[in-house]
């Protein structure tokens, strides 16, 4: 992928295209967390990627996702993700 094209852009949502799984992305950065049981993602503000995140419902531990060294790969079924920008405020 064409890093330069996307400069001043930041994520905004990512959505597996076969089994629907998306995540919403609040904060700048390119990492979300996941719990595969309940095909939930979340991410989290940039101090707190470090920070073991928990699945509330099953209370176990979540796992790391980083968008671009993950190729794009849906961690739920191995399908593409499609991923949404918007301009950065």
């Amino acid at each position: 992928m064409e890093q330069s094209i996307y400069k001043g852009m930041k994520v905004a949502l990512i959505e597996c295209e076969s089994c629907g799984f998306a995540v919403a992305f609040e904060h700048p950065n390119r990492t979300f967390f996941f719990c595969r049981r309940h095909a939930f993602g979340v991410n989290v503000p940039t101090a707190k990627l470090d920070i073991v995140q928990m699945c509330r419902p099953c209370s176990e531990a979540m796992e790391r996702y980083e968008l671009y060294d993950e190729d794009n790969i849906c961690p739920m079924c191995n399908s593409f993700l499609s991923v949404v920008y918007i301009p950065k405020v």
